[in-house]
């Protein structure tokens, strides 16, 4: 008999001591205290320490709910089935015993710093914990009252609303304070991966707001079921039949079988290509005659590798570059870097990365991994191929008429390469990213105009990115080809596409294309009154934008009302999670048990 989500989900946090209620208050008290020591920034030492040891208090509940109960076979068994909630309690112990030596040997409490390590420690285990037991709830109360196609939207809703909540607080801000519209519309931004931004992220947030947007992207890129399953998965007990079905339609995968293997995946390739892509983007940062500290170029590397392979966009806005050695005034974005190709080739790489899917990359890896193992190819799927040729003649006809159209206006007075390499990143970007290393705002209007089609097509199935999908272009096109040429199936690589799956890609498109047009329409009509120097094409590009989740801007967003701050606002909402909404609820198709006769209706 299969456990429910709430039987399985609640198995996953008896390892902490108290009954569900109990668990639930303590971990909302750990992140309040979290809120209050870093949100507020209390100046008093006395409310500082009482936070600390509060802390410390939570982590060691903790570790005794992992560590109990004791007997060595339960332990065993326990450790298979949770090593990473173990290897952390692991290196937890590690630290309070050596904290506990130094103070014994010394006969006195360690420095300060020795006691703001283990502190800091704590910190991380009882949020680590802490997260554990919340997502476990919310993965216990979603997928059990929740159907697939509303977990995503209520999901983001959430997160997007505690974002909007955490860079309203004091010290988010440099003077403490930021409107709740403008609060929402970068959270709702962060989370959606758009890039659209307000307030300037470097100048307007501190450190702290600056790691609560980072938080958000990466949350947002992965989407919030991601982490559910990860912390479910890795940290506790294997989801039921009726689980997985769930969490791999929300995902649109076909990876039932083996979540835990996709998990891993997503996670694996997550961490590696982000790491991977920071230690570059630092390495060529530091190479650059710029006043940065070794801590501020570490800082920028890890912001803009995540950002760039979440397809957020965001940047921390490197106006400190010494704009004499670039091509343009007070750059803003990655246009202080248009004169270094490393920038734009490392960047653009990590947003297709991230923007073809993870499914893509699974495959992928498991197919250099058989090519060095045997020395032959797997065959691919026909999604992966489909994924993989659309990017390409993507990213190969953008670079071709950027250009061609860019050559003499944005690209002037670079060299060839530096030429290449911002007409590759000017590709990429529009695909959901809204990196630019060149003013989007001098662009040619033809260019924009393909910026416009690129924005709507957007990235891959399962990528981080936003759009109708490469895929949905890709069947779109094999359809039409299929009509021309009067056969009676969409066929492809010698395979039949299901009607089904037609009739997806049609709705999909239709309702995008709605969407995109109220949203413009909208906002035309929201900012008419306004004094604005920009044009009816600006703000349908802006629409666009926001509804491809891409980021990239004329110039109109910092001034928009109120009114078109919450036309972009649920613009972004929509563009992020309607098509992957629309996907899981039309994944399984219905059995019908009766026929209407056939009617002819005149196309065209």
């Amino acid at each position: 008999m299969l456990e429910t989500a709430d039987e399985r989900y609640g198995n996953l946090e008896n390892r902490f001591p108290g009954n569900k209620t109990t668990r639930l208050l303590l971990a909302l008290i750990v992140l309040l205290i979290l809120t209050i020591r870093f949100g507020f920034a209390p100046d008093s030492p006395d409310i500082r320490m009482a936070g600390d040891i509060l802390i410390l208090a939570a982590a060691l509940l903790y570790l005794t709910g992992v560590l109990l109960p004791l007997e060595i076979a339960s332990l065993r068994d326990r450790f298979r089935e949770e090593k990473w909630l173990f290897l952390f309690s692991f290196i937890y112990i590690g630290a309070l015993i050596t904290f506990a030596i130094k103070t014994m040997t010394s006969g006195t409490i360690p420095s300060t710093a020795v006691f703001s390590s283990v502190v800091v420690i704590s910190f991380a285990y009882s949020v680590l914990c802490s997260v554990r037991v919340l997502l476990a709830s919310f993965g216990s109360w979603a997928l059990e009252h929740l159907s697939a196609s509303a977990i995503l939207p209520v999901s983001f809703a959430i997160v997007i609303a505690l974002g909007t909540v955490m860079l309203m607080l004091p010290n988010s801000t440099p003077d403490g304070h930021i409107s709740f519209v403008d609060a929402a519309f970068t959270s709702t931004s962060a989370t959606c991966v758009t890039g659209l931004v307000v307030r300037d992220t470097a100048a307007d947030f501190t450190l702290f707001g600056q790691i609560i947007i980072l938080i958000l992207i990466q949350v947002g890129g992965l989407g919030i079921m991601t982490f559910v399953a990860f912390f479910a998965l890795f940290l506790g007990h294997n989801a039921g039949l009726r689980e997985s079905t769930s969490l791999t339609r929300v995902m649109d995968s076909d990876f039932v079988s083996d979540l835990k293997k996709l998990m891993g995946s997503i996670i694996g390739w997550t961490l590696t290509i982000e790491t991977v892509g920071a230690f570059i983007l630092y390495i060529i940062w530091n190479g650059q005659p710029v006043n940065w500290t070794v801590n501020f170029k570490i800082w920028q590397s890890v912001f803009h590798s995540i950002s760039a392979f979440c397809n957020a966009g965001f940047s921390l806005n490197p106006v400190m570059a010494d704009a004499s050695s670039g091509f343009f005034s007070n750059p803003v974005n990655l246009e202080g870097f248009a004169h270094v190709p490393g920038i734009a080739i490392t960047i653009g790489t990590l947003i297709v990365l991230g923007g073809i899917g993870f499914m893509v990359l699974t495959t992928l890896g498991a197919h250099m991994m058989h090519r060095m193992k045997s020395g032959t190819s797997r065959r691919m799927s026909v999604q992966v191929k489909l994924v993989l040729w659309i990017t390409g003649i993507l990213i190969i006809s953008g670079m071709a008429l950027f250009l061609i159209l860019e050559w003499n206006n944005t690209l002037e007075g670079m060299s060839f390469s530096q030429k290449i390499a911002n007409a590759y990143l000017g590709s990429v970007t529009p695909r959901t990213a809204g990196f630019n290393t060149v003013p989007t705002s001098f662009i040619t209007p033809g260019m924009l105009w393909f910026c416009v089609i690129l924005m709507f097509i957007g990235a891959s199935p399962g990528g981080t990115g936003g759009g109708v999908k490469t895929s949905t272009v890709g069947v779109l096109f094999m359809s039409v080809i299929s009509l021309i040429r009067n056969k009676p199936a969409t066929e492809i690589w010698k395979r039949k596409i299901p009607s089904h799956d037609i009739k997806r890609t049609a709705a999909l498109l239709f309702l995008g294309f709605l969407a995109f047009s109220i949203s413009a329409g909208s906002l035309i009509i929201s900012e008419q009154n306004t004094t604005s120097e920009f044009g009816t094409f600006d703000y349908i590009f802006e629409a666009m934008s926001a509804f491809g989740t891409v980021g990239l801007s004329t110039g109109p967003t910092a001034d928009l009302t109120w009114a078109g701050k919450v036309i972009i606002i649920l613009t972004m909402f929509v563009g992020r999670i309607g098509p992957a909404a629309l996907a899981a609820a039309t994944g399984r198709k219905n059995v019908i048990r009766y026929n209407y006769p056939e009617t002819r209706i005149t196309i065209g």
